[in-house]
């Protein structure tokens, strides 16, 4: 009796909502592959290393930059700086949020204006993502009706391994469900399909699904927030030290040698152009990828003297700013690195198995109900 109503919620939930967790499941796989194409497509701008030619200043690489927007009538305002460590990496001037200029670190030419069209598509699947693709006004219903598919996914994740469990309990019955079956063809393949693919991406699902519905609901957030912050601790990796006195010159030139003095080991620094009223440089520094908190660092460099004032790590934040941090990005697997981001986008791509396969067994349910059987 409780295990036919649960199939009936379990069922009606996933055809009201099936659509909606689908069209979020596979704009999530297209996301999941974002950080690996931007990194494919930013390999071709390479530069040539010439170990002989001294490399230009911060200022200098800002001043190629304009120059380059003045000769191609686009206006390029440095906001930012962006160093890779990595050899043959051109140095990113960002304008903005919506613009970025790759120079070459040894002459100072610019050797690509970003790359629009790849970026803009995957800014436009991460609006489907988030609230459908809409805009203006409507951003805020969008939100409300991807919160809901999350909400309703969750509870599909919650009911399935109850239904996963077969009637009797035996060592055989629990290996057909956590194994793919050879021999079974039709509904009952899809259906052996919808039990070991949804058994074996559970754990993955269940991360991506709660940190889903928190992040959808500010409410929920601001409870478990401080909860997951007050467990987590002092958490995280010690990327940066205490602020030390570390000298290498001026202005932008300074804060970028203070920088990579302070942190050996740093895989990407970002220098924010200050204001001419602003007496230090922010620097953050990253010992791993952009999606891992854990590994980066604040820096306030100071821009007469080029000490290090302070340094900020992830541990240096608040309670709810860490726990706000690790959900966003174990929503996506980047807290973990490429490899829990390829588990994620592994993981949303069982979900649009469990919804082909979940729907295919559906379908053959009604048909035998009305009493047309299959071919």
């Amino acid at each position: 009796m409780i295990r036919g109503v649960l199939f009936r919620l379990h069922l009606s939930v996933a055809l009201a909502a099936g659509l909606l967790i689908v069209t979020m499941a596979a704009t999530g796989v297209v996301l999941a592959c974002e950080d690996v194409v931007m990194s494919v497509a930013e390999r071709r701008l390479s530069v040539a290393v010439r170990e002989d030619t001294p490399r230009l200043s911060p200022d200098e690489i800002v001043g190629a930059a304009a120059v380059w927007g003045e000769r191609s009538g686009v206006a390029v305002t440095a906001t930012s700086i962006e160093y890779r460590n990595r050899p043959g990496a051109a140095v990113q001037v960002h304008a903005g949020r919506d613009r970025r200029v790759f120079v070459d670190p040894y002459t100072g030419e610019v050797v690509g204006g970003g790359f629009p069209l790849l970026e803009g598509f995957f800014e436009g699947v991460r609006g489907v993502h988030r609230w459908l693709g809409v805009s203006g006004g409507a951003m805020r219903k969008g939100r409300a009706v991807t919160g809901a598919a999350n909400v309703a996914f969750l509870f599909l994740l919650l009911t399935g391994p109850l239904l996963w469990l077969p009637r009797r309990i035996t060592r055989r019955n629990l290996t057909e469900n956590l194994v793919f079956r050879r021999g079974v063809r039709g509904p009952a393949r899809k259906l052996n399909w919808h039990y070991v693919v949804g058994i074996w991406s559970f754990v993955p699902l269940a991360v991506i699904s709660v940190t889903g519905v928190v992040m959808s609901y500010p409410g929920v957030g601001d409870r478990v927030y401080p909860v997951v912050g007050t467990v987590m601790g002092g958490g995280g990796d010690e990327t940066a030290g205490e602020g030390r006195g570390v000298g290498g010159g001026q202005g932008l030139a300074g804060a970028l040698a203070a920088a990579r003095a302070q942190v050996p080991g740093w895989r990407t620094i970002v220098l924010t152009l200050p204001r001419p009223d602003h007496a230090e440089v922010r620097v953050e520094v990253r010992t791993g990828r952009s999606g891992q908190p854990q590994k980066a660092a604040v820096l306030a460099v100071d821009r007469e003297t080029g000490a290090v004032v302070s340094a900020e790590s992830f541990r240096d934040e608040s309670p709810n700013h860490r726990a706000q941090e690790l959900l966003r990005y174990a929503h996506t697997g980047e807290y973990w690195g490429l490899a829990g981001q390829a588990l994620a986008g592994l993981s949303a791509l069982a979900v649009v198995v469990l919804a082909w396969t979940g729907f295919t067994v559906a379908l053959v349910m009604w048909r035998l109900r009305r009493g047309k059987r299959p071919g």
